[in-house]
């Protein structure tokens, strides 16, 4: 498995990961929606990335970081397909992002979701994430996300 940038050719798999599992628990809102079906100008050209898993020239995976501040990237649409889950390729895919984060010198990775997506949440936790409580203006970011967790990662190179 290799992770890649994005390219024209993984723009439908991003969309069609996502929407998989965003439709599976919840609804698409129009957020999700912009950024899906246009991440060329909602991610890529706000200065975001597009990472994707690929296999055998079949994409497994995907993920997006999105800047939220100065120094502050969201770790965002990360879908995995069902046929390829539990084998670590959502955890491959955010420790690249983490790499890709500090790279970039990012002092905060954040992610916003869910706490009915028990396996991602767990992910988050082992990979040292913490718990963050969430302003009224964070909480408009997604009407389905009721956690935050934030990434110090200044902290994680000293």
């Amino acid at each position: 498995m290799q992770i890649l940038p994005y390219c024209p050719e993984f723009a439908a798999s991003f969309d069609q990961l996502n929407r998989a599992w965003i439709e599976q628990y919840f609804t698409v809102e129009p957020f999700d929606d912009a950024v899906l079906t246009d991440p060329q100008t909602h991610i890529l050209d706000r200065g975001g990335e597009l990472w994707f898993a690929v296999e055998d020239d079949v994409v497994l995976g995907c993920c997006a970081l999105m800047p939220l501040a100065e120094g502050m990237l969201e770790f965002t649409k990360l879908g995995v397909a069902e046929a390829a889950r539990g084998r670590g390729i959502a955890r491959a895919l955010l420790r690249h992002c983490m790499g890709r984060a500090s790279a970039l010198r990012a002092h905060t990775l954040r992610i916003f979701t869910n706490t009915a997506l028990v396996p991602a949440n767990a992910l988050y936790r082992s990979e040292q994430f913490m718990e963050v409580t969430m302003s009224d203006a964070e909480r408009t970011r997604y009407k389905r996300a009721d956690i935050m967790y934030d990434l110090p990662l200044m902290a994680r190179a000293a």
